[in-house]
């Protein structure tokens, strides 16, 4: 019933986002009580969720049946659009908010570029 309204593979992806962004956030507050700077935390951070999601939404999101390097390629395409994505949203926020409540935003405005990016760029697929 989910995937008439919503994709399945949306629907898990949220689910690993949620999780592994949770140990990130943590992460994230740990490193800028530690005196990082609010946009080298978040670098540190994006690359540490990176490992995670490639594993839990290549095998459990996106089901994927293509191989390693296909989908190595698009994913860290997807991921360095989000990358630049999360320096803006978090450079721009932190302007306006704690760094704390910044990156929280921050979290769900990349998601949505990434997931964006995947599904255009056709992660999971065999062939583009």
């Amino acid at each position: 019933m989910c995937d008439t309204v919503i994709p399945r593979s949306l629907y898990r992806y949220g689910l690993v986002g949620i999780g592994s962004n949770l140990v990130v956030y943590c992460v994230f507050v740990v490193l800028i009580w530690g005196a990082v700077p609010p946009v080298w935390a978040a670098a540190i951070c994006y690359v540490f969720g990176l490992g995670i999601s490639y594993l839990a939404n290549r095998r459990w999101s996106f089901e994927s049946t293509a191989g390693h390097r296909s989908d190595l390629v698009r994913f860290l395409l997807a991921y360095g659009v989000g990358f630049v994505a999360t320096l803006g949203f978090i450079f721009v926020l932190t302007q306006f908010l704690r760094p704390e409540v910044a990156q929280f935003l921050n979290i769900g405005l990349t998601a949505a570029v990434i997931y964006s990016c995947l599904r255009l760029f056709g992660f999971g697929k065999a062939k583009f």
